[in-house]
């Protein structure tokens, strides 16, 4: 059954509780009428969206200000802004939406964090597809926006940010090594190398090559440049993990840190809950891989002490035969989207596109994907005013590389989140040594297909 549905008894418990609450702000439709000059009644739309955000976090985007000049530029659209978790939650938020949603509120827009949270929301009809509110407005949004990809044929939101992954480098550790900053082509090979020759010490001072987080996406690092698209399910909807790429990426974590003891192993990271953050920052590792929105920690030095210069690389390809700096992108294919009840879908179309574009502009603070950004001032604002840290050009040429293949995921499978539940289980099992490559193939061969025949019944 759909995750929609499972969410059932708590949205009816909940419904009475979000409508004592949330009642009473304003009309139902958001409408105000006040009387003009002229003795007639000029309408005023009032939209509401809700944030994953905290408040302290929506006042650092700049979005009140955001939101002051758009009503000023639409005099006919009031905006109503608010958080609807005390921190960054996009779990809870999620929660809170579908029972405003259920129990019949105003909410012109939803934000989606995952792509199967969008899709869920779409096939039970309570997202908006937008393409027919482009065409009036004469605009290709994919021409507008990186990241913006159709489901079942039709675009339903547009990201807030997207990521790009990319390899973050300790400079004076690559110096120290006489090693260079490695090229755009490089591939997961010489990155075990890089990996190798990085490495030194021993014991509690032993400084790693590389560091790789308990994430599925690092268990086959070659998924990112060999598979495009959903690399879990074929584009039939069948489980792919008979694809080579997926044993041999296994193979490869295990031996970077169990042959060669050049990574983190698994088993001292998952015991000492040890983070990529503190581990990289703290000079403890060399390299780490990771989503470009680590960019803006290094600037943070008094949360995380350091004087090093960091230096960027392409996400290394699995082999010769990919393309140099292809790997995911992260916020793409989902975002803010328009509640399919709003009873204002115009202005809300109209507001969702001018926050996605001018509104992230404002604020400077994320990787926006609006491709009429000034890219100079967007990592300005992302790392701040003192660039000292930062090898500028390095980064500059991995985030803004023309030629960069940005890998979406469009799709998702018949239970997908229980089948990448199960590799990461299996996966676990073999890095610590608790059984063989081929028991963990097998075992997660076997457990996923049985989650995807029960979701398909």
């Amino acid at each position: 059954m759909k995750r929609y549905a499972r969410l059932l008894s708590t949205v009816i418990t909940a419904i009475l509780f979000m409508s004592a609450v949330l009642s009473g702000c304003s009309a139902k439709n958001g409408d105000s009428s006040k009387t003009s000059s002229d003795g007639t009644n000029a309408k005023t739309v009032t939209l509401k969206f809700y944030t994953p955000t905290d408040e302290a976090t929506n006042k650092q985007l700049k979005w009140p200000e955001f939101i002051e000049k758009f009503e000023k530029d639409n005099p006919g659209i009031k905006v109503d802004m608010a958080p609807l978790v005390a921190n960054v939650n996009n779990d809870e938020y999620k929660k809170k939406v579908d029972i405003m949603i259920a129990a019949g509120e105003q909410i012109d827009l939803v934000k989606s964090s995952a792509l199967y949270e969008l899709t869920e929301w779409i096939d039970n009809g309570v997202i908006e597809p937008l393409d027919d509110y482009a065409k009036k407005e004469g605009v290709n949004l994919s021409d507008e926006y990186k990241g913006v990809t159709p489901y079942k044929g039709k675009i339903y939101a547009i990201p807030e940010e997207i990521t790009p992954w990319l390899v973050f480098i300790n400079k004076d550790m690559l110096d120290a090594a006489g090693l260079p900053v490695p090229p755009r082509d490089w591939t997961w090979e010489d990155y075990r190398e890089y990996a190798k020759k990085l490495t030194k010490g021993d014991g509690a001072n032993k400084i790693y090559g590389s560091f790789m987080n308990d994430w599925s996406n690092f268990f086959s690092v070659g998924t990112q440049s060999e598979i495009m698209d959903d690399p879990f399910f074929t584009a039939d909807n069948k489980l792919n993990f008979e694809n080579p790429v997926f044993r041999d990426g296994l193979q490869y974590r295990y031996d970077l840190e169990n042959v060669d003891k050049s990574q983190v192993p698994y088993v001292d990271m998952a015991s000492e809950k040890l983070l990529y953050r503190t581990q990289f920052f703290s000079g403890k590792v060399a390299m780490v891989c990771m989503g470009s929105w680590m960019v803006s920690d290094i600037q943070l030095t008094d949360k995380y002490p350091h004087t090093f210069k960091t230096t960027f690389a392409t996400y290394p390809r699995w082999s010769k035969d990919s393309k140099p700096n292809t790997s995911q992108l992260d916020g793409a294919g989902f975002g803010w989207s328009i509640n399919a009840k709003s009873p204002n879908k115009e202005a809300a179309y109209k507001f969702l596109t001018a926050l996605t574009s001018e509104g992230l502009e404002i604020g400077h603070k994320k990787w926006t994907p609006w491709k009429k950004a000034n890219e100079d001032e967007v990592i300005k604002g992302i790392i701040g005013t003192d660039d000292s840290l930062y090898d500028l050009e390095a980064l500059k040429s991995v985030i803004y590389d023309p030629e960069r293949v940005d890998n979406v995921v469009t799709r998702s499978g018949p239970g997908e989140s229980e089948v990448i539940d199960a590799f990461t289980a299996e996966a676990e099992k073999y890095f610590v040594g608790g059984q063989s490559l081929d028991d963990t193939m097998k075992n997660t061969i076997d457990k996923a297909n049985a989650i995807v025949e029960k979701a398909e019944k």
